[in-house]
């Protein structure tokens, strides 16, 4: 009988078919790391062979609420920084009440289930597999409520993740033990939590910052040290520093209070002293999202200039196509400044771009196409890409044979996209809504999607988004279904030039230590 299995290779899971044989790619040429990753396969495979043998186990109530847990914690981690707009978990949650209403959670929720089952290596019976199913429901509803919590700008503790069981431990997997012993060491707290947990280690990353500042404040390394008067004293001096209430709730002290909270579940810590310590203050009142049609027609404009300073080709080309790409498609600007000439592809006659986290990350973790309105085509949008080539186009590229997906430090893609919003506000003066210059054109690009009736799930899928509707994984996205929609927004009518930024490639630099290698002096 065959079945899904989950393979960890090189430190991604893929879920191949469990037959008479086994396939799946180990992805290296190195002898050595090879012999390491087909261990680690191999290991999986055996434990999977012998869960199938010991035959369909029951989950304890315990059990199943860990499980919803993990659906839990992917869903609020994956939005955690731009969790989307409020009527979108509105809908969700409408659309998942709506579902349970009628009896259809098995239809709904179950193929989750089932994946999520194959990746946890889980053989249980029906009855269990239901009580999970209407588990998840709850926790999904959950984390749509969060999610809805943060989109209107409330980042406090995550109370609601706490109730979930871990799920290693009612499996009755070894955890690893903190560094530091004797003590409860912040840090090793840290690495324990996310050796645990699925959690994104660019999250980790973020909370190791905030814990440094907060070490530093206080003075303790120490979770058993750490007292209320030490985060009291923390909160306020980030509050004098200017920060606002939802950087203050949602990243450091929501970083403080997931470790401490981790050490009390996990290692006995007799209380979390950051759990109610906020920044009760009102957040600013709400502001415009996204540029008005004049800011945006002026930056389309200057993009026809240029820049006066003396910078490089792919700088060049940056600060003319990157703001053209946010207007038309409303992608995020690290999406767009990793694009390269490989990304650029065409169904037929119908051209489109391909956003994959092979060309660097995608917040999802996954991979989609995006349309190319007619008058990015009209511009040379992809002669551009053509006579680049297959590299990036706007930033210098890394040796050949670099994993842009394992680069450390901040990628020149996202340099990329920060010396276009530098641009934007300090050499052309053009205030950025929110504060972030090339987001606020992703806010616009949805704001012009509801005025000219482009479809919903086609938006949103070009987004990167689409959490409303979890069957549109189902079937493919046509590149002709998405020219269509992206036909529907209107030219952005700006007095144009034949000036055009160089296509010319650029040699592949090493990572110079100090100022990218993107930027000349």
């Amino acid at each position: 009988m065959d079945g899904r299995v989950a393979i960890p290779v090189g430190g991604v899971v893929r879920t191949v078919k469990a037959g008479k044989t086994v396939k799946v790619s180990l992805d290296t040429k190195d002898p050595a790391e090879a012999k390491r990753r087909h261990r680690e396969a191999d290991a999986a495979l055996h434990e999977y062979w012998q869960r199938f043998r010991e035959g369909p186990k029951p989950l304890s109530n315990k059990q199943v609420q860990a499980l919803a847990g993990i659906l839990y914690a992917r869903l609020v981690d994956m939005m955690d920084s731009e969790p989307g707009e409020e009527g979108i978990w509105k809908a969700v949650l409408r659309l998942n009440k709506g579902k349970a209403e009628r009896g259809e959670l098995h239809g709904w929720f179950g193929p989750t289930v089932d994946e999520l089952f194959v990746e946890q290596d889980v053989n249980t019976d029906l009855f269990s597999r239901s009580r999970v199913v209407h588990a998840a429901f709850k926790a999904i509803q959950l984390a749509a409520e969060t999610n809805l919590r943060k989109a209107e700008g409330d980042y406090s503790p995550d109370e609601a993740r706490e109730r979930f069981p871990n799920w290693g431990a009612e499996r009755g997997e070894t955890k690893p033990a903190p560094r530091v012993t004797g003590d409860l060491d912040l840090f090793a707290l840290l690495d324990h939590k996310f050796a645990t947990q699925s959690l994104k280690e660019k999250t980790k990353n973020d909370y190791a910052r905030d814990l440094v500042k907060f070490v530093k404040s206080s003075g303790h390394r120490n979770a058993l040290d750490v007292t209320n008067e030490d985060v009291r004293k923390w909160r306020d001096e980030l509050i004098a520093e200017g920060l606002s209430p939802s950087k203050v709730n949602g990243k450091a002290l929501a970083a403080l209070s997931a470790v401490l909270t981790h050490a009390v579940r996990e290692f006995g810590l007799p209380t979390n002293v950051a759990s109610d310590i906020r920044d009760r203050r009102d957040g600013p009142a709400p502001g415009k999202k996204g540029y008005d049609m004049e800011q945006a027609k002026a930056i389309l404009g200057a993009t026809f200039m240029g820049s006066p300073k003396d910078v490089s080709v792919p700088h060049k080309r940056a600060l003319f196509w990157v703001p053209w790409i946010c207007a038309y498609t409303g992608l995020r600007v690290a999406e767009i400044t990793q694009l390269r000439g490989v990304d650029v592809r065409s169904d037929g006659d119908t051209p489109y771009l391909f956003i994959t986290p092979e060309a660097g990350s995608t917040k999802s973790g996954r991979a989609w196409m995006a349309a190319v309105h007619p008058h990015l085509v009209e511009l040379g949008l992809l002669e551009m890409f053509k006579e680049v080539g297959s590299g990036p186009a706007f930033y210098v590229p890394y040796p050949d044979g670099t994993d842009l997906t394992k680069q450390t430090g901040k990628p020149r893609s996202q340099e990329a996209g920060v010396r276009v919003g530098n641009w934007i506000t300090d050499e052309l003066g053009i205030p950025a809504p929110g504060g972030k210059p090339n987001h606020a054109w992703r806010h616009l690009f949805t704001t012009l999607s509801r005025a000219h009736d482009m479809d919903k799930q086609t938006r949103d899928y070009m987004l990167g988004s689409g959490a409303e509707d979890a069957r549109e994984g189902y079937g493919d996205w046509p590149p002709t279904a998405l020219a269509r929609e992206i036909r529907k927004l209107p030219r952005f009518d700006v007095k144009a030039t034949t000036w055009r930024p160089s296509n010319e490639a650029v040699s592949a630099q090493a990572q110079r230590k100090g100022r990218n290698a993107n930027e000349k002096g």
